[in-house]
């Protein structure tokens, strides 16, 4: 008999101390669940949040200009006038505009880079400052927009600095006041490419480019359908 109470003794034991392990086990389990849960839903959030947030990726420096022509076909489509100017700037300047979740899948969040490549001649007449050179048509194709600046612009870095020749030990500071990038009739965002006509002091204009992403197809169908 005491045999047999002290072997129920330990099954009670047994049983307790399971339970409790399984209670413990359980309520670890509910906890782990509730962390992940949070986890995964403050991602969600932020992932949502990152893909509501719009940011400009046009360089920061380019201001809206004198004078704007948009070409398509190579032909001037359109200039804009005191009726449709604040229409039109609206839709150039949302062009550039994107998500940050896709800035940052994308590499273009708010940075750039300026590229000063081998001197290629940027006007088809250089003296005046007029036209646009060969190479500069190659780059642009048929359908481009012309800013034009009546006061010397400067080139500035992404971080704020003002652009200094990488090809010269004199440090020159560029000046432009012809800005020229392509636009597209594919509702999609692509990378896009300003082109400016920079120059410091008297010397002969080259194309110096900066590459960001946008979407142009909202000027291209401005211009063409809506104006």
């Amino acid at each position: 008999m005491e045999e047999t109470k002290q072997s129920q003794d330990v099954d009670a034991v047994l049983s307790t101390v399971s339970d409790e392990y399984l209670r413990k086990k359980k309520r670890n389990k509910k906890i782990t669940v509730s962390i992940i849960s949070a986890v995964i839903l403050a991602l969600v959030i932020v992932i949502i949040t990152l893909a509501c947030i719009r940011i400009d990726l046009k360089p920061y420096f380019i201001s809206q200009p004198t004078n704007i022509q948009v070409y398509t076909n190579d032909n001037l489509t359109f200039t804009p006038n005191d009726d449709n100017n604040e229409e039109f700037f609206n839709i150039y300047e949302d062009s550039f505009y994107s998500t940050i979740l896709t800035a940052m899948f994308t590499g273009n969040l708010g940075k750039y880079e300026i590229v000063e490549g081998p001197t290629e001649a940027f006007y088809s007449d250089a003296t005046n400052r007029q036209g646009m050179s060969s190479v500069l048509k190659s780059y642009l194709g048929s359908n481009y927009v012309h800013l034009f600046y009546a006061q010397e612009q400067k080139l500035y870095n992404a971080d704020g600095s003002i652009y200094h020749s990488n090809r010269n030990s004199n440090q020159y500071e560029f000046s432009y006041q012809d800005v020229y990038f392509n636009i597209t009739n594919e509702n999609a965002e692509h990378d896009l490419t300003f082109y400016f006509g920079a120059y410091y002091g008297s010397s002969t204009p080259k194309i110096i480019s900066i590459t960001v992403r946008a979407n142009t197809y909202a000027i291209y169908d401005y211009v063409v359908n809506d104006k």
